[in-house]
């Protein structure tokens, strides 16, 4: 079987498959430790004390683009390829 023949079942890998892949993910340490750790980096970390100013920090939040799709289109490669 040639490799041209084989087509990749996930040519993308598009913000869908992120939003799948963290719907279904749990975190891995406890809110006990959380805290722990938020506290540690307010008391030796002053630039992260003063961003949070000593409130709860919530869920991390994603910014995803608006749109996705001008960055596999090609037609912005001004760069030069790494590998020519």
């Amino acid at each position: 079987m040639d490799a041209e023949e084989v087509q990749d079942p996930v040519p993308v890998i598009g913000r869908h498959h992120f939003e799948e892949a963290f719907a279904s993910a749990r975190r891995s340490v406890t809110i006990h430790d959380l805290h722990k750790f938020e506290e540690f980096r307010k008391k030796f970390d002053p630039v992260y004390a003063k961003k949070v100013g000593g409130a709860e920090a919530g869920p991390p939040k994603i910014d995803w683009p608006d749109e996705d799709k001008g960055q596999f289109d090609g037609n912005n490669d001004d760069d030069e390829d790494l590998y020519s």
